[in-house]
């Protein structure tokens, strides 16, 4: 291969800032605010998994006819029914991660004219509503006296879920590789996601545990009573009454179809052949042994995702929220809306500024900075808990009280906890965020590293180890919760009342499992090679190849052609606008380095290899493969 120098007429004629580049493809602002409403689609459903146990406990013990007026059961046959459960999940979370490895095998060899995405996004929305329909109605309708049957609809409508539940998750990740490869626009990903959830996670929250709870009548809600010890205990709550589901379901199910035709039509546009990576050959078995062994990146991001997700799934549990807030504060419903909204205050600002880190430095970058940030915060909410005192009001989170009127009751002690908690929230919402778009660039460095793309097997392998990770939540909260707090025989629920050893429960399960997890996100990174640069390099090279393949020449010898970005025609290289001074108009120097910066290229860029100058050595497409087509 004949080499360039930087005197080059190809390294000479560089592209103005803003011209436009060969290779790179944006979406329209709308497009990417609205297809990450396909993640909020499955997040509806994801949100009400957690209130299977409860359906469950009503359900399968032949309690549903009784649920109003309450049912008085065999302490073991309650306890036995929520174990089960908490076994049963986790292993259909293994279940849905094999799934997720068939699906993704199915996606990359799917070409319709419908697209490669729509139709998973389509089907995946019908099958979920189905599958939860007959899991819920389904075990209604079966007499509490065939039991037997009652738990089969109930299992095989669980199965149902895990199976479908894939093939609509699958694009949330896969979908973004052709949606846009401008690294500022991927980044934004995480913000309008966040929107998603206010509509998705937050909203089956806020109604289930906030608003049903809070407006329910008593003779609505369930009651279920067992007999422990000698002693009659309790168990209350919305979700235990028929009526919580006879709400929830139809609601989840009519959003998530809407959430679902706003992300179809998102996509519509960029789902096509054009968009579909480099190589125009069929993916073969052989080339997902490939991606396994061969991509290291995909490894370490794997497995920082799912720590760092089984963390901050463990930490905004419902089981958490009732221990923390009900338990200790003894104000579960004075509490907890009230500290979400605070919290999304905080997690807002922070995705912001994710955001412009994440587009201006890399979503690498991004990660680690708030995840030390959140770690950071996290070591002050876990003093602030140490400190609790059950004996000591002054020690409890207060807000207000409406006895004698409303009046604001807000002490030092809550406003520590609001700061402390609110910004370690936000910053660890930003490194579950930033994650996602970092599978699109794993999609496109598989394409850079084989010349094949593979959105379906990398972003359901990404699935899959994710799901395996984040099983464990369940068997964790009755590790920590259940277990080491004496004499308590369930999670927490809403009348749930103080225990000793709660507080210690709280500490572990609110702060020490999920800075544990950032820890491993932070190691993660350090040996995870994608930085902004990096990146930079693979979107340019992949440009160039596709510009070349399209033109006729065989992939492999476009791969062996241009390697790196110093191969990299101009016309194919993003160039970065000056920084001008409005008043003077002249450009200013590059902004240096601050302490963050300097900490980061320390410690966390130590492992990556030094790029090259982009188009010193350039080779130009060959006439012959040049000007059929571009993408624009």
């Amino acid at each position: 291969m004949e080499e360039k120098t930087a005197s080059s007429p190809a390294a000479a004629s560089s592209p103005a800032a803003g011209a436009t580049v060969q290779g790179l493809h944006r979406a329209k602002q709308w497009q990417i605010a609205l297809f990450p409403f396909n993640n909020a689609a499955t997040n509806l459903y994801f949100a009400f998994v957690q209130f299977f146990v409860f359906f469950a406990t009503m359900s399968l013990t032949g309690s549903m006819g009784a649920a109003v007026a309450g049912a008085v059961l065999s302490g073991a046959l309650v306890i036995g029914v929520s174990t089960f459960v908490s076994i049963f999940a986790p292993c259909m979370r293994v279940l849905d991660g094999i799934t997720d490895v068939f699906v993704g095998g199915l996606l990359d060899r799917t070409k319709t004219k419908f697209g490669k995405f729509r139709p998973f996004m389509v089907f995946g929305n019908a099958t979920l509503a189905i599958s939860v329909i007959f899991m819920i109605f389904g075990s209604m309708l079966v007499p509490a006296s065939v039991m037997w049957a009652r738990w089969l609809v109930f299992i095989l409508g669980y199965i149902m879920f895990v199976c479908f539940y894939s093939f609509q998750t699958a694009v949330t990740r896969a979908g973004q590789s052709c949606l846009t490869n401008d690294p500022k626009q991927r980044s934004q990903f995480g913000m309008w996601n966040t929107i998603g959830m206010l509509g998705s996670i937050v909203l089956v929250n806020v109604v289930a545990m906030g608003l049903l709870p809070g407006v329910l009548p008593v003779g609505l809600k369930g009651e279920i009573l067992y007999e422990h010890a000698g002693e009659t205990v309790r168990l209350f709550g919305a979700a235990y009454g028929s009526t919580f589901y006879f709400i929830m379901v139809p609601l989840i199910v009519g959003l998530s179809a809407v959430y679902t035709f706003m992300a179809v039509m998102a996509i519509k546009d960029k789902d096509k052949p054009e968009f579909w990576g480099v190589s125009k050959e069929p993916v073969k078995a052989k080339d997902y042994l490939g991606v396994v062994k061969g991509n290291k990146e995909l490894r370490w991001l794997v497995l920082s995702a799912g720590f760092n997700k089984l963390g901050s799934t463990i930490a905004t549990s419902a089981a958490v929220a009732f221990l923390l807030f009900g338990c200790l504060m003894d104000d579960y419903n004075g509490l907890f809306i009230p500290f979400y909204a605070l919290c999304f205050i905080f997690m807002g600002v922070f995705l912001v500024w994710g955001a412009k880190t994440g587009g201006r430095k890399g979503q690498k970058r991004a990660v680690t900075q708030f995840a030390l940030f959140a770690i950071i915060f996290y070591i002050g909410v876990t003093v602030l808990l140490a400190l609790y005192n059950h004996d000591n009001p002054a020690t409890y989170l207060s807000l207000y009280t409406l006895e004698g009127g409303f009046k604001l009751t807000i002490n030092f002690y809550t406003i520590l906890f609001i700061i402390l908690y609110g910004c370690g929230y936000g910053a660890f919402n930003v490194t579950d965020q930033m994650t996602i778009p970092m599978v699109a660039d794993i999609i496109d460095y598989e394409t850079y590293r084989s010349g094949k793309f593979v959105p379906g097997i990398v972003s359901t392998m990404f699935s899959f180890i994710d799901k395996l990770i984040s099983s464990l939540q369940v068997l964790l909260l009755q590790l920590f919760i259940v277990f080491m707090v004496p004499g308590l025989n369930a999670l927490p629920g809403e009348v749930t009342p103080y225990m000793p050893g709660m507080e210690l429960a709280a500490i572990v399960t609110f702060c020490i499992i999920p800075m544990a997890t950032w820890l491993i996100t932070l190691f993660c990174m350090t040996r995870y090679k994608l930085s902004g640069k990096k990146i930079a390099e693979v979107q340019a090279v992949n440009a160039v190849r596709k510009a070349a393949v399209t033109g006729g020449m065989s992939m492999e010898q476009a791969m062996a052609t241009w390697q790196t970005i110093d191969q990299v025609p101009p016309e194919f290289i993003p160039v970065k606008k000056p920084r001008i001074d409005k008043k003077t108009g002249k450009e200013l120097p590059p902004i240096k380095d601050n302490f963050l910066d300097k900490l980061y290229k320390k410690i966390w860029t130590r492992s990556e290899a030094k790029i090259a100058e982009p188009s010193v050595n350039a080779v130009p497409i060959p006439a012959e493969f040049a000007g059929k087509a571009e993408l624009t």
